[in-house]
């Protein structure tokens, strides 16, 4: 059973949420928060194990909740679901530590799948939202043009966890991976989890910020 933390300004959206996972037996809601400053304090109490996290709310914002979570509890897997899809707010939830973005619009299957999704450690974007995504990370890699920092990187990554990082940087899945660098499966979902140990990332959509920031999709061995 995943055990899911909503936070949520609008008591009519926390009631709804809640009723609805719990009406599913793959979720348990352990609370709900009114602001970002009760989503930190119940997310240390209850450690959940996904966080639905509203952007604007009172007292506390959710980007600000989303930074100290995060850097408390690597764990926990954070979506945001909101009504906002400005530039800003997508960059910086996923910059901060959120493993998900999702519009209010979207369907209760497209939510439960998420909260799947991220719980098992995987990072989900609304398809409404995913061009602008792109579009950012291409302006990123843009502005970066020949500006390759490799100070960035830690002396412990290897050659080929730096291959990584760049593909992923690019924009590759696993298998494409797989194909391109000629190695297992389970060889890339390893080096990947190395790749955010030593890098003190969440997920492989920190590694592609971290990769096209600091111009390492044009790193070449």
């Amino acid at each position: 059973m995943i055990k899911v933390l909503i936070a949520d300004d609008q008591e009519l959206i926390r009631d709804s949420l809640s009723l609805m996972l719990g009406s599913n037996g793959d979720f348990e809601v352990t609370g709900t928060a009114a602001d970002g400053r009760e989503a930190v304090e119940m997310a240390a109490k209850q450690k959940p194990d996904v966080i639905l996290m509203d952007v604007r709310m009172p007292v506390m914002t959710g980007l600000q909740a989303i930074e100290i979570i995060a850097e408390r509890d690597k764990a926990v897997k954070i979506i945001v679901l909101t009504t906002f899809d400005e530039d800003e707010y997508i960059y910086e939830s996923i910059k901060l530590g959120a493993s998900g973005y999702l519009l209010k619009s979207c369907s209760t299957e497209e939510l439960m799948h998420a909260i799947r999704e991220v719980h098992r450690g995987a990072a989900l974007i609304n398809p409404d939202i995913t061009r602008k995504v792109f579009d950012l990370f291409s302006d990123m890699a843009r502005s970066s043009f020949g500006k390759i920092n490799r100070d960035a990187v830690p002396e412990t990554v290897t050659k080929n966890e730096m291959k990584i990082i760049r593909l992923v940087g690019m924009g590759y899945s696993n298998k494409e991976i797989n194909y391109e660098l000629n190695f297992s499966e389970g060889t890339v979902r390893n080096y990947i989890s190395s790749i955010l140990q030593k890098l003190d990332l969440r997920d492989r959509t920190q590694i592609a910020i971290f990769a096209v920031q600091n111009g390492l999709t044009m790193a070449r061995d």
